[in-house]
């Protein structure tokens, strides 16, 4: 039996699920504003190849991201963030760019390596420790990239 019984096992099971639906939405709406900075808009096609998803799977999430009032969608034309969808992915563009600056610059990780590791990171940092991250690093202007780190 469990410490805390069946109903403790569902209990943590939900929250684990929970954490792993805000991980995926998290990445969505950062691939999503990406896209709409590059592109001028991101349908779900270009979201699909760059997330390496299938379209039907962007569609299912883009739902849910609805629900969530952190997109709008309307039938036929591409998807657009709402200002608390656009304040999310700034903030998650924001701790994953901050992140790449301190994985290269402090830890002198291969620039090769740094996306994906900050792409695990930027989910479980929390805001006050990646502002102290930002401050330490002297509020650098610019990932190892070139990419602007604009403070959200």
């Amino acid at each position: 039996m469990f410490a805390y019984g069946w109903e403790g096992f569902f209990k943590k099971l939900s929250e684990l699920n929970s954490r792993v639906e805000d991980k995926a939405a998290e990445e969505y709406i950062r691939a999503f504003y990406y896209l709409e900075k590059k592109n001028g808009q991101a349908r779900a096609s270009e979201l699909a190849r760059y997330l390496g998803v299938s379209k039907a799977g962007v569609s299912e999430m883009l739902r849910s991201l609805a629900r969530r009032g952190l997109v709008r969608v309307k039938k036929y034309s591409p998807a657009r963030l709402t200002p608390r969808g656009s304040a999310l992915a700034r903030k998650m563009t924001f701790k994953h760019r901050v992140l790449e600056s301190f994985l290269s610059l402090k830890l002198h990780m291969p620039l090769g390596n740094v996306h994906e590791e900050a792409s695990r990171l930027e989910h479980a940092i929390s805001d006050d420790a990646v502002m102290r991250l930002y401050r330490l690093l002297g509020r650098p202007k610019k990932d190892p990239h070139g990419s602007r780190i604009s403070a959200f």
